[in-house]
């Protein structure tokens, strides 16, 4: 999974520990990726297969017109 990472993490794990800094863009195993996301230190980079795209478009609010 890859995950874009959006605040400073150190991992400790069998392997050692890794420190990744914001902005990076990473591709790990999905218990790394459990562990990123739990602590809340990295968003999804790329969209799963599993999300369903909306069936029918937002429609705007007249007041989004006028702003």
């Amino acid at each position: 999974m890859k995950l874009l990472i959006t605040r400073p993490v150190i991992l400790t794990g069998a392997g050692g520990a890794r420190s990744l800094a914001p902005g990076l863009t990473v591709e790990v195993d999905a218990a790394t990726a459990e562990q990123i996301l739990a602590q809340q230190a990295g968003i999804a980079a790329e969209p799963s297969a599993e999300t369903e795209a909306p069936a029918t478009p937002r429609r705007r609010k007249p007041a989004d017109a006028e702003t």
